[in-house]
């Protein structure tokens, strides 16, 4: 099967899932990000380190690209990362093909005033949002190219900038819905729940998911319900992520879109087509039925590192760890070690789960 179709190049500050899944389904797969982790390293053909991504010139980017692809005939599949880039899809070689949403479409996402302009005209519920700094302190100052949740800060300790965008605060419960799309409609994949695991420069920082996440069935509608309008609207191509909070007087507010394939789409059980089904949905073609067959309840967990931590070669890692660091390699605090993925029988199971395997890591970290 590998090798029967063009080439894949992965754009995205960690390509790993997406270049994981294009393999698996028979691609060969090229990659520029950030880490260049141990399971990334092993299925990619090319790879080529990027800088934070936040220091790039889209130019450099694009000699990046061009670099990787050595002027051969591939497909370009966008990850985290793009939101900050993304003018620099109309400006690429012939020998690139995007597989993606269009920069029209992330424009009017990632243009925070288009976006909840455009929530207004739908009629879809969204926290009080302005643009103009707020006078009392009840507010989050959020930034529309971050990501993973460090680009949200409360009002009152918040740095201004002239890109920052107001939300009243909400307190609740976040959550993201994942679904495929084709430009007209949309089937949603998955609703997943999010939770923080706060540090000292960010008290929103994303800790992890869980999925599935059982909502009300009116909460259900009214997601699938934002997700249809907001695809026919705008145009959205492919899997794609809606985030959204419940708040504590039942209410459900859209947030953010993320107009490419994000990290809950790792926890879609038995869905090996998952690459190939992003492709054709992006052609234009939805998949005739369900493509979730599995529920079993699953959980991502960035696992970060407390203090600088030096990454052992002889470190024994647990099959649930992902984006596993070159050994020799030092993590300094605060940046994520790797990345956990657990499923269990019941949700008290898949707690108990992740407290053992983060025994097990913190001490194999510990040993060596």
């Amino acid at each position: 099967m590998q090798n029967q179709h063009i080439p894949v190049l992965i754009f995205a500050q960690s390509g790993r899932f997406i270049a994981q899944s294009a393999s698996q389904a028979g691609y060969r797969v090229w990659v520029a990000d950030c880490f260049g982790d141990q399971d990334t390293l092993e299925i990619a053909e090319r790879w080529q380190q990027l800088a934070p991504v936040h220091q790039l010139s889209e130019k450099q980017i694009l000699d990046i690209l061009s670099t990787l692809s050595q002027g051969e005939n591939c497909l370009l599949i966008c990850g985290s990362g793009i939101e900050q880039h993304y003018s620099l899809l109309n400006n690429l070689p012939d020998n690139i093909t995007l597989i993606g949403n269009s920069v029209t479409t992330i424009q009017a996402i990632q243009t925070p005033k288009l976006f909840f302009n455009l929530l207004k005209q739908l009629e879809i519920s969204y926290p009080d949002t302005t643009f103009k700094q707020p006078s009392d302190n009840d507010w989050l100052a959020k930034s529309p190219s971050g990501l993973g949740g460090i680009h949200i800060q409360y009002l009152k300790i918040a740095q201004q900038s002239d890109n920052h965008y107001y939300q009243r605060y909400v307190t609740g419960s976040s959550g993201s819905g994942l679904f495929i799309a084709n430009g007209k409609q949309s089937q949603l994949l998955s609703i997943n729940q999010q939770y923080l695991q706060p540090c000292e420069s960010s008290a929103f920082r994303l800790g992890g998911i869980t999925s599935p996440w059982l909502i009300s069935e009116h909460h259900q509608q009214h997601l699938k319900l934002a997700i249809n309008k907001i695809t026919s609207a705008i145009g959205l191509y492919g899997i794609n992520s809606i985030d959204f909070i419940i708040s504590e007087q039942s209410q459900l507010f859209i947030l953010e879109i993320n107009p490419r394939i994000s990290a809950s789409a790792e926890l879609l059980n038995g869905c090996e087509d998952l690459f190939q089904h992003h492709v054709n949905a992006c052609n234009g073609t939805l998949p005739r039925k369900s493509i979730i067959s599995d529920k079993t309840p699953s959980r991502l967990h960035y696992f970060y590192a407390n203090h600088d931590v030096y990454i052992s070669p002889k470190i024994v890692w647990p099959p649930a760890c992902h984006d596993i660091p070159l050994g020799g390699s030092t993590i300094v605090k605060g940046e994520p070690i790797c990345t956990l993925t657990i499923q269990a029988l019941t949700s008290k199971d898949l707690q108990q789960c992740y407290r053992a395997l983060e025994k097990e890591l913190t001490t194999n970290l510990a040993s060596d």
